[in-house]
C-alpha cells in the first residue's frame, strides 16, 4: 500500500514538474518611461484662490506663506518669487504656480484631541503650473488633512509640503 502511494506521487510529480517548468510567471515590461521632467529656473507663486469655497482668509494666507517657504527650502528652483514681484519679469523661463481651493472642512482641535476619531480638518486644492503665456505645464489635485493632534492650521503645512514635493518631482 505504501509503495503504491509513493509511486502515485512520483507519477504525479513527473507530470507536474515539466508543466511547471515552462509556466513562468508573467512579468510586466520594465520599460515604462517616466514622464519627462520639466525645466524652469524660477517660479512665481500666486495667492490661493478660494473660488466658490468658504475658507477663512487665515487658511488661504497660511497656505500661500508655507508654500513659498517649502518651495524655497526644497531647492527645485533657483528663484522663488511672490505674486507681483517686479524682478520676475526679467526671468525668461519663469513658471507660475496657481492654487485653487476645491473643498474645505474646518474641524475641531478639541474634538480631535478628545476622541481621535472626529474633528478632522481637510482642504482639497487643484494646483496648476503654467508658462508665462498661460500654457498649462502641470496640474495636480492634492489634499491636506489633520486627523489627530495639532491645531487646524497645521493642515496648511501638510498641503504645502505635498505641493513642494510634487514640484520637486516634476522639475
Amino acid at each position: 500500500m505504501r509503495s503504491s502511494c509513493v509511486l502515485s506521487m512520483l507519477g504525479l510529480l513527473t507530470v507536474l514538474v515539466p508543466a511547471l517548468a515552462w509556466a513562468q510567471p508573467v512579468v510586466p515590461p520594465q520599460n515604462k518611461a517616466k514622464p519627462a521632467k520639466l525645466s524652469a529656473s524660477a517660479i512665481q507663486i500666486e495667492p490661493v484662490e478660494a473660488g466658490d469655497v468658504d475658507i477663512p482668509a487665515e487658511f488661504r494666507f497660511a497656505i500661500y506663506e508655507r508654500l513659498i517657504e517649502h518651495v524655497r527650502k526644497d531647492g527645485a528652483f533657483q528663484k522663488v518669487f511672490r505674486s507681483g514681484d517686479h524682478e520676475a519679469a526679467n526671468v525668461a523661463d519663469l513658471v507660475i504656480l496657481r492654487t485653487k481651493v476645491g473643498k474645505f472642512n474646518e474641524g475641531s482641535q478639541m474634538r480631535r484631541e478628545l476622541t481621535t476619531v472626529t474633528g478632522g480638518t481637510s482642504v482639497d486644492v487643484t494646483t496648476t503650473v503654467a508658462a508665462r503665456d498661460g500654457h498649462v505645464l502641470w496640474e495636480s489635485d492634492l489634499s491636506g488633512k489633520v486627523r489627530f493632534f495639532g491645531e487646524n492650521l497645521r493642515v496648511t503645512n501638510e498641503l504645502a509640503k505635498q505641493i513642494a514635493k510634487r514640484l520637486r518631482q516634476s522639475f
